[in-house]
Order: C-alpha cells, then structure tokens, then sequence
C-alpha cells in the first residue's frame, strides 16, 4: 500500500477509483440489457389480399401460356414440339420412328410410339390432326377417251402460296424454297431442293407431283475444275475450303481430271450431292 501511495498522488488515486466504479457498473448494465427479453413486432396477415395476389398470378401465367393448334405429329418441328411439351426423350423416340419412312395412323399410335404420358396425351388428344387417306380402286383408262393430264407448275415461278398446297408444306417452309430459290437465282435440278432445313423425304416427292422445272436456271461462267485453285473451287456454294484442299491435293497426285464424275474418288467426297456440285464445274 505504500508503494500505491508513493507513485499516485492523491487526485490520481480518486480518477482511478471513478474510473474502477464505472467500468464495473457498465458491466453489470451490459449484462442486465443482454438478458432482457426481446420483443419482436408482431405482423398481421392479411389472408384476402394474399388470395387476390395468387389468383392475379395464376392468371398472368394462363394468359402467357402458349396456345395449343392442331397438328400433324407426322410433321413436327423442334419449336412446336417444345410448345405442346413433349420433352427431347419422346421427340427423339418420334424422329426414329419417322426416319425409317414410317407415318402415324392414327393419335393412338403416336402416344404409344411417343411414349405420351397420359396426362399430357389427354391434354393433346384433342388437337390431333392424321389425315385418312382411302385406298382407291386403280382405274382403267383403257375405255377412258382423251383422259385430263395433270399441268404440272413451274416451281421457278411459284409463289409460297402455290407451295403450300402441297402435303407437307406449310408456312415457315414454303418461304424458306422461295428465299433459297431467289439466292440461287432459280432451280437448275432436282436436287437442289435436298438442300432445304426441314423439307422431308416425303414432302419432296410430294412437290414433284405438283411442281416441275419447267425453266431451268443455266448456270454461266462455270469453274474449270483442272486450273481452279482452292479460293476459285470454293465458289462453288457446295464446296468448302476441306474439300477445295483435298480436290486440289488429289489433282497435284493423280493428273488433270478426265471427266467430272472423277471427283467422286477424291477422300471424302460428298457424292449424294454430286450433280449439285457438277451444275458449276467444267473440265476445260
């Protein structure tokens, strides 16, 4: 205690003893304000008001809801698919089945090759469209004078409206062989039309039965395939640079080209698409 007294002095010794009294007492308040109870505001809810929230929600998303239309399965795009809520699993199960030149009868042969859940085959039943085809008896012309011919339409004329009358061709599609037509200038073959997104097998053939190439396109300044570099063969709109490269590498080995179907012995050559690479090739 004398060793306190010699190094404080009195004043000092009274700061410090306040100083002791009211860090103890900021102790015990702190204690005490952590231990009173807490009262939490208390909300009301008002269950009238969340019922007309939910109801205007539900509607929103009714009123944004796609609307379903009739359709032929037989022919179903990706976006269609997606809208009517068949899932990638039952589309692939629908290409396959279509891909081996098949066609759905009848909408109970679609939910079953599809793998339709009940629920949503309910939900589609209904706008269903197959179109029944009758079997007709094969006549006889032999007693027939002057039979009627069928005119066939030059498709290099036709309107997207002309188009649409065949089986298989709607709206998207008929504009895309139109634009197509107006980038190639109009139809030199065929063939051409293979190239067209979404124009199946069966629509194609169906065309023929309407549609001629009444006035072909005459493709002028055509490639000369023995002296055409890999920027020149690439003009060609069936030709990338690959395949310009391995035309030009097998003509370095194998000499100039005799004849145009030579090409289909180069690696990896497309040939189904040959007579469409041809139209704008020539030897010499």
């Amino acid at each position: 205690m004398a060793a306190y007294n010699r190094h404080f002095n009195r004043a000092q010794r009274a700061a410090l003893l306040v100083f002791t009294v009211l860090l103890i007492a900021g102790e015990m308040a702190l204690v005490h304000w952590i231990k009173r109870p807490v009262h939490y505001p208390v909300f009301s809810v008002d269950s009238l008001a969340i019922a007309r929230l939910d109801s205007a929600i539900t509607k929103a998303g009714e009123e944004n809801k796609p609307e379903i239309y009739p359709f032929n399965p037989n022919y179903l795009s990706d976006y269609k698919a997606y809208i009517l809520g068949i899932d990638t699993v039952q589309l692939k199960r629908i290409r396959a089945f279509r891909a081996q030149g098949k066609f759905f009868s009848n909408a109970e042969e679609f939910r079953r090759v599809a793998g339709l859940p009940d629920s949503l085959y309910r939900k589609l039943k209904a706008y269903i469209r197959i179109p029944q085809f009758k079997k007709s008896k094969r006549k006889d012309f032999s007693y027939t004078k002057n039979p009627t011919p069928v005119v066939k339409q030059d498709i290099n004329t036709a309107t997207a409206e002309d188009l649409k009358a065949v089986y298989g061709i709607g709206d998207k599609l008929s504009e895309r062989i139109v634009r197509y037509r107006k980038k190639l200038g109009g139809f030199s073959i065929r063939e051409q039309l293979k190239d067209i997104y979404a124009l199946s097998p069966e629509a194609y053939e169906n065309l023929w039965q309407r549609f001629e190439i009444r006035t072909p396109k005459i493709i002028s300044n055509k490639i000369k395939l023995n002296e055409a570099d890999i920027q020149l063969l690439r003009r060609n709109p069936y030709i990338d640079f690959d395949l310009a490269e391995r035309i030009v590498e097998y003509r370095a080995l194998h000499g100039p080209f005799k004849r145009l179907e030579d090409l289909k012995k180069v690696a990896g050559f497309p040939v189904e698409k040959y007579k469409r690479i041809a139209l704008y090739l020539q030897l010499d």
